[in-house]
């Protein structure tokens, strides 16, 4: 086993100093599992699938589990100084010294992260060549499409930790004196959710396209995705806090300083572009009352509590258990709210917290495109919602928006223009009235289409189109006084929206990013074209990549909604038990 360096153990010390429910086990008799998070350990800190995996792994006695991240800026100078190899958080043990390697992968750009991560660790790029532990990723990325990792990896775990990971831990310690490959076979048959993907072989069309997959074992012909269905309470929830980095320390954990609740998973509102609307269907909402008892305890033992869900203000009784977190000398964040049911006594609990802004997502400017994309949100409701946080004591507000959406034209950009112009008038006014500042920031995000969604089948817009109209809209907006309009970085989304509906052919593209992260110097020096996998409109009979799961859709639904859709025609939200148009309820 390679000797890790003092410094490498004393930067890890130093990280466990400030956490509370990091676990420590003597390694005798127990598997010992590693779960890789592909990004910075304070991104990391804030992530509820890497939460689950740890505590449901560590609350078994015959297991242990650490953690290693992506190395930040203060460990890539101590890596790169003792040529140490990855290694764990908590016992600085190598992760080529653990007997199974977990990872979770949550983002389709953290893919070359932990393509890098794996070399780090002297595991390889590819699992064919591999030696020493099974390497197996879950995660919502894994979850909409496992191609374009599957060379990388010996297997993915396709369904929700609280249903797959146990079934999965007792077939792999039964399976103490078998090879790799029975291994890998075993756990294909028998653990639901279970994806072996050297076990099928794809064959492609003379044009590119997908033309067959076909397992070449006994294995399931598609691999249903367990999810989930037991009580509200169960939901996931935070092992870890870690407190703030002091000053010159470096950023402290986003959100990873606060105890985090679930308090639903998937959502109701059938907005056409969400892979997490349609993938965690159906949707689970609790009720405040559900959440009160975890909720009170983490506010008396960490102080911060965090609610999280796709709409925090979808939540029956939410702003009731925030009160009860206030009133009991705790502080409350959430992760996201929704306009068309923000409750001022949620905004007001939020303003007492400390809460300085709050995020809502128009998505769309104008009120036909907010149509194409089912959002179920009128100008009037942005205009109440903004009303409510200002009288709430909230002066601050961001706005999320998308730029290429399917048929979006420049008469719906003028109007995202207008409407912003509209919602910073409010706020300037408002907050003016109560001799307070008012700023409203703007963050313009690229379309980006995604398996399991209506939109699935739609190109992403040309980067040109893109660049421009996020300019135009820059400009146009760029001198107005207490406003402020970032946006994110077109070609990173492009290879988003490639890993997103790409195939197992992208993986050396994942590799290749892993030594050098520029997308297009990896596209040239691989002969590769991203457009055929980002930008081109897909057949409606044509076999898709992630066709190989079941997340229980119907892929007849998804098309109607896509043609529901470009008719400016909205649907319904989920009635769950009640509608069976999709499939998930049948």
């Amino acid at each position: 086993m390679p000797r890790v360096s003092w410094a490498l153990r004393e930067h890890h010390k130093t990280l466990l100093g400030r956490e509370r429910g990091s676990v420590v086990k003597d390694p005798g008799g127990r598997l010992k599992v590693v779960v890789l998070y592909p990004n910075t350990y304070q991104v990391g800190m804030a992530n509820l699938g890497l939460a689950v995996i740890y505590r449901l792994l560590n609350d078994r006695p015959d297991t242990l589990c650490e953690r290693a991240f992506l190395p930040g800026r203060q460990a890539q100078a101590i890596y790169a100084k003792t040529g140490d190899v990855l290694a764990s958080l908590e016992s600085s043990r190598p992760v080529a010294d653990f007997d199974l390697v977990l990872a979770t992968l949550s983002f389709e750009n953290d893919a070359p992260n932990l393509a890098a991560m794996l070399m780090h660790a002297g595991l390889g790029f590819y699992s064919e060549s591999r030696r020493g532990p099974l390497v197996v990723a879950g995660g919502v990325a894994a979850m909409l499409n496992p191609e374009p990792y599957a060379p990388l990896m010996d297997g993915l775990l396709l369904g929700e930790a609280e249903v797959v990971l146990g079934p999965f831990m007792e077939t792999l310690l039964e399976q103490k004196e078998l090879s790799r490959e029975e291994r890998l076979l075993e756990l294909a048959q028998k653990v639901p959710g279970f994806y072996a993907p050297r076990f099928y072989r794809p064959s492609y069309h003379d044009d590119g396209t997908l033309a067959a997959f076909t397992p070449s074992a006994e294995v399931p012909a598609r691999i249903v995705a367990p999810k989930y269905q037991g009580p509200a309470a169960g939901l996931a929830r935070s092992a870890l806090t870690a407190a703030p980095q002091g000053k010159g320390q470096g950023r402290g954990p986003e959100f990873g300083d606060m105890a985090l609740l679930e308090v639903g998973r998937g959502c109701g509102h059938a907005c056409r572009f969400c892979a997490a609307g349609h993938v965690n269907r159906p949707p689970r909402l609790g009720e405040g009352r559900d959440f009160a008892a975890a909720a009170l305890q983490a506010a008396q033992q960490v102080g911060k509590v965090g609610l999280v869900s796709a709409a925090v203000s979808d939540l029956a009784g939410g702003a009731e258990l925030a009160r009860t977190v206030v009133e009991a000398g705790g502080r409350i964040s959430v992760s996201s709210l929704r306009a068309d049911c923000l409750s001022l006594e949620l905004v007001r609990a939020l303003a007492e917290s400390g809460s300085q802004s709050v995020a809502l997502a128009p998505e769309a400017g104008s009120e036909r495109l907010r149509r194409v994309i089912n959002k179920h949100l009128s100008e009037a409701q942005l205009v109440r919602a903004v009303e409510a946080l200002i009288t709430g004591g909230i002066l601050n507000l961001k706005l999320y928006f998308m730029v290429g959406l399917p048929t979006e034209t420049e008469a719906d950009v003028a109007e995202m223009i207008d409407l912003v112009k509209l919602l910073r008038q409010q706020v300037v006014s408002f907050a003016k009235e109560q001799g307070r500042l008012g700023q409203v920031a703007v963050s313009l995000n690229a379309f980006v289409p995604k398996p399991w969604t209506p939109f699935q089948w739609e190109p992403m817009a040309p980067l040109k189109l893109i660049k421009d109209r996020m300019a135009q809209i820059k400009t146009r907006l760029g001198r107005l006084a207490n406003l402020k309009v970032t946006s994110d970085v077109p070609k990173y989304a492009r290879l988003q929206a490639a890993l997103s509906r790409g195939d197992r052919r992208l993986a050396p593209l994942i590799a290749t990013l892993a030594r050098d992260p520029q997308p297009q110097r990896a596209e040239a020096a691989l002969g590769l074209d991203l457009d055929f996998f980002a930008t081109r409109r897909r057949h409606r009979d044509e076999l898709l990549p992630w066709d190989l799961v079941d997340h229980g859709i119907g892929k007849e639904y998804l098309w109607d909604e896509a043609q529901r859709a470009l008719k400016g025609k909205e649907s319904p939200p989920c009635q769950v038990g009640v509608c069976h148009r999709c499939g998930v309820c049948a």
